[in-house]
């Protein structure tokens, strides 16, 4: 019994350490980058996710914004992002974000 909870842990870990290798594969090519990029804008990482126009705050949107956002920062986790790499990753958003609305 105990050797097959073993197995098991173990077998859990090598899935879970294949399942980071695929997303830093994934994600740290360039299309990766792309597309991370682009996910950043759309899941609006560096806005705020609370709905302001309502006087009750949270909302049915916050509540979206506030899902896509924590997706999209596990993606990031998944992929080891760093803290380089991750504000490099902000500030390339921030100019993408701008051109993407006209602003």
């Amino acid at each position: 019994m105990l050797k097959e909870r073993m197995f098991s842990r173990r077998k859990k870990i090598e899935e879970a350490l294949e399942l980071v290798r695929a997303y830093k594969s994934v994600f740290g090519s360039a299309d990766g980058r792309a597309v991370l990029k682009d996910l950043a804008v759309k899941c609006r990482l560096t806005e705020p996710v609370t709905d302001v126009s309502n006087p009750a705050g949270f909302t049915a949107a916050s509540a979206f914004y506030d899902g896509k956002r924590a997706a999209f920062l596990d993606i990031v986790k998944m992929s080891g992002f760093d803290e380089e790499r991750l504000t490099e990753l902000l500030l390339q958003t921030e100019g993408n974000e701008n051109e993407r609305y006209g602003l």
